[in-house]
């Protein structure tokens, strides 16, 4: 449920795309424009596309020429792109690493008028060879049981995408959730809390909103972790990327696996043709053989062999539950039962700037997150039971600092109601103390992960302007390259919003290794995405 990850790529499309002339980059961007212009031109597609996708970009002026057809991707998460559709949004093709939870939506019968799969990539583990050897499961067969006993036991650490945020991680969850069930298809809602499950989710000590950024955040973490959770194709990225101290050996439970097949779905009857032009010229041994040498996926044209890079591993395909109720309702467990606690920090700027639309747009903002955004999308970012949420707000100085503790069903309810009364309570005025703001918030996080060690901690940082009080961004790094390891770890996720400084809030995510989000146009948007990063 790609969505989060626009400005990150996977290692291996970085690769890819340093080593391709720029030439094609602006030809693809001439092309995607003439396409955007002339929608109704039959020699044009609209694709609604997963993120994940962005690595194929390299190779779209090749696709375009042979198929004869003009690409126009607008890239979004299945979560969010399942919205849109719903909403009546009308791309000609739809995209995504797997189109399972898509097709099962009932209002959504009957708009996929066609359906090809393009390339394959199964979600697997990739552990670090050291323990890989210490466990002998670079010998022998692994099952998921294996593989949740050692999470469960704290001997293995690993990372994994937010399954309502990203497909990678969505995939990884079906899977486990059908072989630890042992019941496959035919998962139950009363099965999607077992034990083992729990025991599973108590491993993930890495989280993100892409699959792309994911990958990112292990290099930068590598060393307290034990492996990856991911796209085939990433995990290989990564061991060839050089930037890893370890490669990952990458393990094929004996249950089974659930392995993305990037069909492209026709949405438009207007647009057949173009489709079939598209997916002839994807599905032709030519580009299928570039698809797996530079994106390190699997064909799905028979002759066509995969690059000598992917193992020659027997994949066997676990079944996918074919009730949307049962998919929603893992979901739903994941964020308020079975991961981590979350332990979010909001720093938000109150400052004279903000007076009228702009606070209006941030106290809306809030108030979706604590429950009144009921859309598909709002329903698996809102505040989770169990989740501690803090609010900082600043002006000139720190402002005041509210801590929010939800329990679990109506008592998460009433607590999200009181996120939402605080928050309409809000008034501007004063300058722009960020910096200051963010140590207190830094503080905050040393003082709670003293005392609630288990939970997973995050920090979100928005202004619209300038820091003009307080400590400045060369002070606040000093105060952050001292900070014990673990408080360190904790990255502030910037969203760019009214007069902010954009480079300035880059290098703050840079700094902390977290990733900015565009709040300018819709500030909503950016602090529902952020919620698939905590």
């Amino acid at each position: 449920m790609t969505g989060g990850g626009r400005s990150h790529r996977t290692v291996v499309a970085v690769l890819l795309a340093a080593a391709l002339p720029l030439a094609l980059s602006g030809c693809k961007k001439e092309s995607a424009q003439a396409a955007a212009d002339n929608p109704s031109d039959p020699a044009s597609l609209t694709i609604l596309a997963g993120s994940e996708l962005r690595d194929i970009e390299p190779l779209l002026p090749e696709i375009e020429r042979a198929a004869k057809v003009k690409l126009n991707f607008q890239y979004s998460g299945t979560l969010e792109g399942t919205e849109r559709l719903l909403a009546g949004e009308a791309p000609d093709v739809a995209w995504f690493s797997h189109a399972k939870y898509l097709t099962l939506q009932q209002d959504l019968k009957g708009r996929v008028l066609s359906s090809e799969k393009t390339m394959l990539s199964p979600v697997v583990l990739g552990v670090k060879e050291s323990l890989a050897r210490q466990w002998g499961w670079d010998r022998n067969s692994v099952t998921w049981k294996d593989i949740a006993a050692r999470a469960q036991s704290g001997q293995l650490k690993y990372g994994m995408t937010n399954p309502a945020a990203s497909n990678s991680g969505f995939t990884a969850l079906i899977g486990v959730t059908a072989a630890l069930s042992g019941r496959g298809d035919a998962i139950t809602t009363a099965d999607v809390n077992a034990p083992a499950i729990q025991g599973f989710l108590k491993g993930q000590a890495l989280t993100a909103g892409s699959s792309g950024f994911l990958g990112d955040a292990y290099i930068r973490e590598q060393d307290r972790l034990g492996g990856l959770i991911n796209y085939e194709s990433v995990l290989l990225g990564l061991n060839a990327g050089g930037n890893l101290r370890e490669k990952l050996t990458l393990i094929y439970p004996r249950e089974g696996i659930v392995t993305a097949d990037y069909p492209a779905l026709l949405m438009t009857g207007a647009k057949r043709e173009a489709y079939t032009r598209l997916v002839d010229t994807l599905r032709s041994p030519e580009i299928q053989a570039k698809l797996t040498r530079e994106t390190l996926r699997r064909p799905v044209t028979p002759g066509v062999k995969p690059d000598p890079r992917i193992p020659e591993a027997l994949l066997v395909e676990l079944p996918f539950p074919g009730q949307l109720d049962v998919l929603n309702a893992i979901l739903t467990a994941y964020l308020d039962e079975n991961r981590r606690p979350l332990n979010a920090t909001f720093v938000l700027d109150v400052s004279g700037s903000m007076d009228g639309e702009r606070l209006d747009a941030l106290k809306t903002s809030l108030g979706n997150l604590a429950g009144g955004d009921t859309s598909l999308t709002g329903k698996f970012s809102r505040f989770s039971d169990r989740e501690q949420v803090n609010l900082i707000t600043f002006s000139s100085r720190v402002e005041d600092q509210r801590t929010f503790t939800l329990g679990s069903g109506q008592s998460a309810d009433a607590t999200r109601n009181d996120i939402r009364a605080y928050v309409n309570r809000l008034s501007p005025g004063g300058g722009t103390a960020l910096y200051t703001a963010l140590r207190a918030a830094y503080e905050g996080v040393r003082q709670q992960q003293a005392a609630q060690p288990d939970r997973s901690y995050s920090i979100v940082a928005m202004t619209d302007g300038e820091v003009n009080e307080g400590l400045d961004f060369a002070a606040f790094r000093r105060y952050y390259e001292a900070l014990p390891a673990a408080t360190k770890r904790v990255r502030v996720y910037p969203i760019l919003f009214g007069d902010g400084d954009s480079q300035e809030m880059k290098d703050l995510a840079a700094l902390t290794g977290g990733r900015t989000f565009d709040g300018r146009k819709n500030l909503a948007s950016a602090f529902k995405d952020i919620r698939g990063y905590q």
